[in-house]
């Protein structure tokens, strides 16, 4: 019981951490002491390291972090309208899509399609709660996407 508190804990602690607590010229370190160790990191030929932090498994925002020489230069959250229009079938690949928006938080395999859906729950720009999937084929290439809201109203159905 107590090992499962403390895990509680530290869950919460990266849970809830405003990102704001991580501005711009911030070290390297005081990101990953604030966050802990990232879900994801990826190197770009400018010398720019992203890191990738879900906010669990059912959390509706993936933070990226972009760091340059060690110091934080922008937080980004990328489960948006605009990123997931960025994706396009046939043009992009599974890994331009893990570094745009981060791993999935579910994956489903469609044999007879030959597909992965890749889903994501998000807040969509009105703030609902929706689904993002993207259909990722057996080559590695989106082959399409859908968003659907899972709620009939802002508040869930819960205050009529």
């Amino acid at each position: 019981m107590k090992v499962f508190v403390s895990l509680l804990a530290a869950l919460c602690l990266v849970a809830c951490t405003p990102m704001s607590s991580i501005p711009p010229g911030s070290p390297e370190s005081q990101a990953r002491g604030a966050l802990g160790a990232p879900a994801a990191e990826f190197d770009y030929p400018d010398g720019t390291h992203q890191l990738v932090y879900p906010r669990g498994p059912l959390g509706t925002e993936t933070y990226m972090v972009f760091l340059k020489g060690g110091t934080v230069q922008r937080v980004e959250q990328a489960l948006t309208d605009d990123n997931f229009y960025r994706i396009q079938a046939g043009v992009t690949s599974a890994d331009q899509v893990r570094r745009m928006i981060g791993p999935p938080g579910r994956v489903v395999r469609f044999d007879n399609l030959q597909q992965f859906a890749w889903d994501y729950r998000f807040r969509d720009t009105w703030g609902y709660l929706a689904i993002f999937s993207v259909m990722i084929d057996d080559r590695g290439m989106v082959a399409n996407k859908v968003i659907v809201r899972i709620e009939s109203s802002k508040d869930g159905g819960m205050n009529r």
